[in-house]
C-alpha cells in the first residue's frame, strides 16, 4: 500500500502539472472544441450496407443529420464535444438511440451500428434508450446485454475491466479478491471467453489453473467495440458454456487516418496505434501494447518493494482487410506474459513464517490469435469462418531454504494447454419472417500437465499428475428465428457435441421466445441443455491416497438443463425496469468416487484440489440446482447522471456420491448492487467533462466448512469436516467502490485522468475460518483491502 501511494502522487503530480498546460492553453482559445463522427450502418440480419439510412445528432440544443452512402457510411463534421443523443432511423427497421453518446476531441468517434428489420409500426412512435443496451447478437431472446467500452471504462470499481464491471449486473457475485464472476451461483470456472465469434483462453494475469479470472486483465478497452454478456438461457451457437459468456468484439481501426493514444498508470504504461495501412485504403490496423508500471520502475533502477511485485505485460491487435470480391479478412489476438518471483531473505533471524524461508517462481503466460473471413454472398446469405491458435502456460517452483540456505524442492507444476480451433458458420435470411443460421466448431487440444508436492505422510515428494497428450471436442448446430407475428419472434435451434476423450456426445434442443406485449413492455423465455468441459487436470489427476491409478478419462462434460422467464417496462424515455425468474438442474458433474469425500466440481473454481490428500477419482454422478429471482431498475446516462440498483436472491446446491444435498460456496444467497454517476461539462466554453461515480455491494457471506484443526495440523494441509460441507457462513460482503474522471478536450488533443479507488472504506472482508499454511494456524482468511489506481491517458 505504501508502494502504491508513492505512485499515486507520481503519477497524480505529472497529470497536474499536464492539467495545468492544457488549461492555461484552453484560456487563449474561446472557440468551442469540435470532432468529426462518423460510422457505418449495417442490417443486423444480412450484415449488408443500408443505403439511405438517417441519422440525426442532437447536440446541445441543435440539429444535425446526414444520410449514409451507397457504402452505409456517414459523416458528420464539427460535432460538439460531450453527451449526445443520437439517432438512427430508416423504413422498415427498428429505429436505434444512442442516448450515452461521448463525443471527444484529438480522435475521430467512430460508430458501428446494426440495424434490426422490422415490418410492424409497434414501436416507431417511441424510441426507448435502453434498447441500446439489448444483446447484438439477434438470435439472443433472454438474459443478455450489451456493453461498451466507455461503460467499462465509467463504473466505479472496474479498472478499466469488463469482468470487474460485469459484477454490477444482476445475477453476478464477485467471485473472490481478482476479477472471478459467480453467474447465477455457478462455480467461476463456468464462465465463457469469447473473441470475434471464437472461445480463446482466459485473458487475465495471474489466473490459477482452470480458472477463468486473474488479478488483472488483459483486455485493453481501446481496442474492444461493443460487445455482448450473457447469463444464461443461450442461443444454440454457444457451445462449452453453462454459466456467463463473454462475447467480446474488437472494433476496427480508423480508416482515413492515423491516431494515438499513450497512457500511465497504476496497471501499466501503454500505447495505442491505429490507422490505414497506406492513404486511400480500407485496411487497417489496430495495435495495444502495456508494461507493469512497478516492474519499469525496477528497471530504471528504483526498488519498490521487498518481496516479489507481479511483473506483465501485454498486446491485443485487430487487422482489417477488406476486399472489393472475396470477403473481409482480418488477423486479431490478445496475450500476455507475467511473472512474480519471491526471494528468501538470507537471514534466517527473519523469517517469521514458513513462507519467510522459501524461494518462489510463477509464470503465468497465455495468448490467443485468429484469423477471420466474412463473406457477403448476396442480400440474404453471409458466410463467416474462423481458425485460431490458443495456448496458456501456467508454472510454479517452489524452493524451501535451510538455516544453511540450502534449498530443496517443495513444489514444482507445470500446465502448458494448447487449442487449435474453427468456427464456421452461415447466416441465411430465407423471408422477411425467417433467418437461418447454422455452424460447426472443432477444437484440437493438445496438453502437457505436470503437478509435484510435499506429501507429509510420505514424507517426500509427490506427484499429483503427469501426463501429455491431445484429444478433440467437436460441436455442430442449426436454429431457426421466426417471426411470428408483430408482437412475437420465436428461435428455435438444436446443439451437437462430441468429445473424443471419453467418447461422449449429447443433443441439446434450445428455444427463445420474445413476446412485446406493448410498445414499453416485453416477456421474455428461453431453455435448452448445455454442457461444459471440466479443466483437462481433473481427467488426468492422481489419487491423492498413495494409489497411482488414472482412470478419470472415462469423465464426460458437466451438463446443466436451463428455463428463464423475464419480463421488461420501460417507465420512461430513458429508465427501465426488469426481472428475471430461472432454474437451472446440473447433471452429469464430476464428483468424488469416495461416498466419505463429499466433493464436486461445482464447488471448486479452479484445479487446486488435485494437490491435496482427499482428492479421489472422479465419476459423472453428481448433480447440482440453482434457482433465483433477478431484479433491475436502470437510469441510463441522461442529464447528466444514471444510475443502475440490482439484486439478486437465489440458491445453489450440489450432490456428491452420498446423495445427500448441500450448499456450493458460492451460494451467497444474495446479492444488491447500487451504481450511480453524475457528469458535469465544465471549463472554458463548457469544453470539458468532470464525472463522479460510485459502486456500493452488499452480499451475503460465503459459505465454508469447519477445519478439523489436529488433521490439517497432522497432514499439513487444510482438512474439513466432510460431515458438515459448507454449513457455515461468513459474514457479509460489503464494499463501497468510487471513482473519479476530468476529461480535457482541446482541438487536436484530448486528456483524460481517472482515479478509481475499490474498497475505499477499506473494509476488512472474510470468507470464513481457513487454515493458514504459513502459519500453522487457522484463522480468518480475508478478502483485499482498499485498491486505489490512477490512469492518465492523452489522444491524439
Amino acid at each position: 500500500m505504501k508502494l502504491t501511494s508513492i505512485l499515486i502522487i507520481a503519477l497524480a503530480t505529472q497529470a497536474t502539472q499536464s492539467l495545468a498546460q492544457v488549461q492555461d492553453s484552453t484560456k487563449t482559445d474561446r472557440q468551442m472544441v469540435t470532432e468529426t463522427l462518423k460510422g457505418t450502418i449495417l442490417d443486423k440480419n444480412t450484415r449488408l450496407p443500408l443505403i439511405g439510412a438517417t441519422i440525426i445528432l442532437s447536440a446541445n440544443g441543435n440539429i444535425k443529420s446526414v444520410s449514409t452512402d451507397h457504402q452505409g457510411l456517414f459523416r458528420l463534421l464539427d460535432v460538439p464535444v460531450g453527451r449526445q443523443v443520437l439517432r438512427v432511423r430508416m423504413a422498415g427497421y427498428r429505429q436505434e438511440e444512442l442516448s450515452e453518446l461521448l463525443i471527444t476531441s484529438g480522435r475521430e468517434n467512430i460508430l458501428n451500428i446494426e440495424m434490426e428489420p422490422q415490418a410492424n409500426t409497434l414501436s416507431e412512435a417511441v424510441v426507448y434508450a435502453n434498447t441500446g443496451k439489448q444483446p447484438l447478437n439477434q438470435m439472443a431472446m433472454v438474459s443478455g446485454r450489451s456493453f461498451s467500452p466507455e461503460e467499462t471504462n465509467r463504473y466505479a470499481g472496474a479498472f478499466f475491466d469488463p469482468a470487474r464491471m460485469a459484477q454490477s449486473f444482476p445475477g453476478v457475485v464477485a467471485g473472490g479478491d481478482d476479477n472471478e464472476i459467480i453467474v447465477r451461483g455457478n462455480s467461476p470456472k463456468s464462465l465463457q471467453w469469447r473473441l470475434e465469434g471464437i472461445e480463446i483462453v482466459n485473458p487475465n494475469h495471474f489466473g490459477a489453473e482452470g480458472a477463468a479470472g486473474g488479478g488483472i486483465s488483459m483486455l485493453n478497452t481501446m481496442v474492444l467495440g461493443k460487445s455482448d454478456f450473457y447469463t444464461g438461457g443461450l442461443a444454440a451457437e454457444y457451445n462449452n458454456a453453462i454459466s456467463g459468456v463473454f462475447d467480446l468484439r474488437f472494433r476496427k481501426g480508423n480508416t482515413d487516418k492515423r491516431e494515438y493514444t499513450f497512457n500511465v498508470g497504476v496497471l501499466g504504461v501503454g500505447a495505442t496505434l491505429e490507422g490505414p495501412f497506406k492513404k486511400g485504403s480500407d485496411a487497417s490496423y489496430l495495435i495495444s501494447y502495456r508494461y507493469s508500471s512497478l516492474s519499469l520502475l525496477e528497471k530504471v533502477g528504483v526498488k519498490v518493494s521487498d518481496t516479489g511485485i507481479p511483473k506483465y505485460q501485454d498486446l491485443s491487435f485487430n487487422f482489417v482487410f477488406p476486399t472489393k470480391k472475396a470477403g473481409t479478412f482480418s488477423l486479431f489476438g490478445i496475450g500476455g506474459l507475467g511473472k512474480i518471483k519471491e526471494t528468501a531473505k538470507r537471514n534466517f533471524q527473519e523469517w517469521e513464517e514458513r513462507t519467510d524461508a522459501q524461494d518462489m517462481n510463477l509464470g503465468f503466460n497465455a495468448g490467443s490469435a485468429g484469423l477471420k473471413h466474412q463473406y457477403i454472398a448476396n442480400d440474404r446469405l453471409y458466410f463467416n469462418n474462423i481458425i485460431s491458435a490458443s495456448i496458456s502456460h501456467n508454472s510454479n517452483k517452489t524452493d524451501t531454504l535451510t538455516q544453511d540456505y540450502v534449498a530443496s524442492l517443495y513444489h514444482k507444476d507445470k500446465f502448458t494447454n494448447t487449442a487449435i480451433r474453427y468456427a464456421g458458420s452461415l447466416n441465411y435470411r430465407a423471408n422477411s419472417k425467417n433467418t437461418i443460421r447454422a455452424g460447426i466448431n472443432a477444437s484440437l487440444l493438445r496438453y502437457d500437465l505436470y503437478a509435484l508436492t510435499y506429501d507429509t505422510e510420505l514424507a517426500a515428494l509427490k506427484e499429483r499428475i503427469n501426463e501429455k497428450g491431445n484429444t478433440s471436442t467437436y460441436d455442430a448446430f442449426a436454429q431457426l428465428k421466426t417471426e411470428l407475428s408483430d408482437r412475437l419472434t420465436l428461435n428455435t435451434g438444436l446443439h451437437a457435441n462430441y468429445f473424443a476423450l471419453s467418447k461422449s456426445w449429447t443433443a441439446e434442443p434450445r428455444l427463445g421466445l420474445n413476446w412485446k406485449v406493448a410498445a414499453d413492455q416485453t416477456i421474455s423465455f428461453g431453455t435448452g441443455l448445455y454442457n461444459r468441459l471440466e479443466p483437462l487436470s481433473y481427467y488426468f489427476a492422481k489419487s491423492g491416497t498413495g494409489q497411482n491409478t488414472t482412470d478419470n478419462t472415462a469423465l464426460s462434460p458437466t451438463k446443466s438443463a436451463q428455463a428463464v422467464i423475464g419480463y421488461e417496462k420501460n417507465l420512461n424515455h430513458t429508465l427501465r425496469f426488469k426481472t428475471e425468474v430461472y432454474y437451472q438442474h446440473l447433471y452429469n458433474v464430476p464428483v468424488s468416487s469416495d461416498p466419505d469425500m463429499n466433493f464436486s466440481l461445482l464447488n471448486v473454481s479452479d484445479i487446486s484440489a488435485i494437490g491435496t490428500s482427499t482428492y479421489r477419482q472422479l465419476v459423472n454422478k453428481g448433480t447440482g440446482r440453482n434457482y433465483g429471482v433477478e431484479l433491475t431498475l436502470e437510469k441510463s446516462l441522461s442529464k447528466g447522471y444514471y444510475f443502475m440498483a440490482t439484486t439478486s436472491i437465489f440458491d445453489s446446491k450440489f450432490k456428491a456420491l452420498n446423495g445427500k444435498e448441500y450448499n456450493t460456496t458460492f451460494n451467497t444467497r444474495y446479492v444488491g448492487n447500487l451504481l450511480l454517476g453524475k457528469e458535469w461539462a465544465v471549463g472554458q466554453n463548457k469544453n470539458n467533462l468532470f464525472g463522479m461515480n460510485a459502486k456500493l455491494i452488499y452480499a451475503g457471506g460465503r459459505k465454508y466448512s469447519p477445519v478439523l484443526e489436529e488433521e490439517s495440523l497432522r497432514l499439513d494441509e487444510e482438512i474439513i469436516d466432510q460431515s458438515r460441507i459448507n454449513t457455515l457462513t461468513a459474514d457479509p460482503y460489503t464494499r463501497l467502490d468510487f471513482s473519479s474522471s476530468y476529461r480535457i478536450n482541446r482541438k487536436k488533443v484530448s486528456h483524460l485522468i481517472i482515479l478509481d479507488i475499490q474498497n475505499i472504506l477499506n473494509r476488512e472482508n472474510t470468507v470464513g475460518m481457513h487454515y493458514n499454511f504459513s502459519k500453522r494456524i487457522i484463522e480468518p482468511q480475508k478478502w483485499t483491502g482498499i485498491i486505489p489506481t490512477i490512469n492518465y491517458r492523452i489522444e491524439f
